[in-house]
């Protein structure tokens, strides 16, 4: 089993950790492990840190049951196809790859899932929300900000004026971001500075393109 922790405390030759979000079996098998020697990794800086790792993997796994695949097989084939669209293709190693790669491999993975309407179960919202380009094609593919739901709504940070109609309006530049029904309601309820805040999510801003291919105005609003 391997987990993530924060380190709370040391002294001397003691060191506590503080573990969240544990299921029952992984307390069984830590309180039954209590007196058993154990081996800890600290993250260096330099290579592919823990959270990275647990992340991808959790993916392969969420990845090959839904296609129907092994997460062998799913490790293998989207690795090729990561290392053959790199610039300097180079075979690398999940254990000990630079903090780099693992960030690039792990948007390549989200993306992966996001095109192929692949919902997926481990936390990565906070991932996403540090690239622009994951955050664009959650746009684009209609999945909210905040849970990760297909099929959400398309929701206008900037305001465009009552009595307004949207499709008549050049909506370039403005910022949006997408919500599943029950998050685009609690924004209208709690406002947009509150919703942000809340969830950690930034919108980003709706392009000519964006916005003909989502079909968001008239033909001639944009120009």
């Amino acid at each position: 089993m391997q987990e993530t922790g924060f380190i709370t405390s040391f002294n001397d030759d003691e060191i506590t950790i503080r573990i969240k979000d544990l299921s029952d079996s992984q307390r069984y098998m830590i309180t039954n492990a209590v007196g058993s020697q154990s081996t800890m990794y600290f993250d260096d800086g330099r290579h592919i840190t823990v959270d990275q790792r647990k992340k991808i993997f959790a993916l392969f796994n969420e990845i090959a049951e839904y296609l129907g695949y092994t997460q062998v097989n799913v490790e293998e084939i989207l690795k090729i196809r990561f290392i053959e669209q790199m610039d300097n293709p180079v075979w690398f190693s999940f254990s000990d790859c630079s903090i780099e790669i693992a960030k690039q491999f792990l948007e390549y993975e989200i993306t992966f899932c996001i095109q192929n309407e692949i919902p997926f179960k481990t936390k990565l919202m906070d991932e996403i929300q540090q690239s622009y380009a994951l955050r664009y094609k959650l746009v684009m593919h209609r999945i909210c900000f905040v849970c990760g739901k297909m099929h959400a709504d398309l929701d206008h940070v900037d305001t465009i004026g009552s009595g307004r109609n949207r499709r008549h309006v050049n909506q370039a530049g403005m910022q949006a971001w997408t919500l599943c029904r029950i998050h685009h309601t609690e924004r209208h309820k709690i406002g947009v500075e509150s919703i942000a805040r809340k969830y950690q999510i930034k919108p980003i801003k709706l392009t000519n393109e964006m916005i003909d291919k989502l079909n968001l105005a008239d033909k001639g609003a944009i120009k």
